[in-house]
């Protein structure tokens, strides 16, 4: 009996309501919906929006003045943010120290890529598939394949009197744990040659917080290994003594200034202190038109 009487009543309302009102009624509810899309579509486009743009990321210094400190540090930060802050300070996360005075992200965030000054995608001929940039000045490399950032992390090139030279390379051969010709006791795993006759290459070794190596380019392991897996060998002659095909470019750029605080320090002063020239920026696009 209920039913029948809405059914009756909403009939008779149907009946009753001039069409001028059913027409208004129709446009209002028509309106409502249309905004409802529209927010809905602003909101979901200023999500996505949100997700591409990069942080603006703060910086602040650290002193672990003792032991005591020291312990407090570790305990304060996770396993994955301490690596973190060791690679803003581009040492070995197990080489933390007393009476030193590290630069701390405000944002800590689970991937290093993230800290990255390079550009996300570089604008790079289909032809070239892979590309590896390293930076002295902040003593950084990226590694790019089809114009997409694919891996990052600190590295430490050679010191003042062996430094690492500035130029195009290519990736020639490989081993997985090579014996330096300098000292036969430096083991260099994941090791990856650019210079055959300078005996110049990339490699997992430790990083002290500023260029010290013997011309090479040290790396994490993680970031060494991924390089070795990753970038192309040369193709030779069978008797050794013509390239066929050249390996993976390397470009390395950029001067580090000994006699100055490196720019990763300026940091919490200058959250952008690392970001590329546009010099740096000019001779990687020269290098880009280089390559053979």
């Amino acid at each position: 009996m209920k039913s029948k009487f809405k059914s009756t009543f909403s009939l008779t309302f149907l009946k009753v309501v001039p069409s001028t009102l059913l027409l208004f009624i129709l446009l209002f509810s028509c309106e409502n919906s249309l905004k409802n899309t529209s927010a809905n579509t602003i909101k979901s486009i200023s999500k996505e929006e949100k997700v591409e743009q990069k942080l603006n990321i703060t910086y602040h210094f650290d002193s672990i003045p003792n032991d005591s400190s020291l312990k407090v540090f570790k305990n304060k930060y996770t396993i994955v943010e301490q690596k973190i802050i060791a690679a803003t300070n581009r040492i070995d996360p197990t080489r933390f120290r007393t009476k030193t005075k590290l630069v701390v992200p405000d944002t800590l965030l689970s991937n290093f890529i993230e800290y990255s000054p390079f550009p996300v995608t570089l604008n790079i001929p289909d032809s070239i598939t892979k590309f590896i940039l390293i930076n002295q000045r902040i003593q950084l490399f990226a590694a790019y394949e089809n114009g997409k950032l694919a891996q990052f992390g600190p590295v430490s090139t050679g010191r003042k009197k062996k430094p690492t030279p500035n130029g195009l390379f290519y990736t020639n051969y490989k081993s997985k744990k090579k014996r330096s010709t300098v000292d036969g006791d430096w083991i260099m795993p994941w090791y990856f040659n650019i210079a055959n006759k300078d005996g110049i290459g990339m490699h997992q070794f430790l990083l002290p917080g500023y260029p010290a190596s013997h011309s090479c380019i040290r790396m994490y392991e993680e970031n060494a290994k991924w390089i070795y897996d990753w970038a192309n060998q040369w193709k030779i002659s069978e008797d050794g003594n013509t390239i066929l095909k050249k390996g993976t470019p390397v470009f390395i750029f950029g001067i580090y200034n000994f006699d100055q605080i490196p720019d990763w320090k300026k940091l919490p002063e200058n959250p952008n202190a690392l970001n590329l020239t546009e010099q740096e920026l000019a001779e990687i696009k020269d290098a880009l038109s280089n390559i053979e």
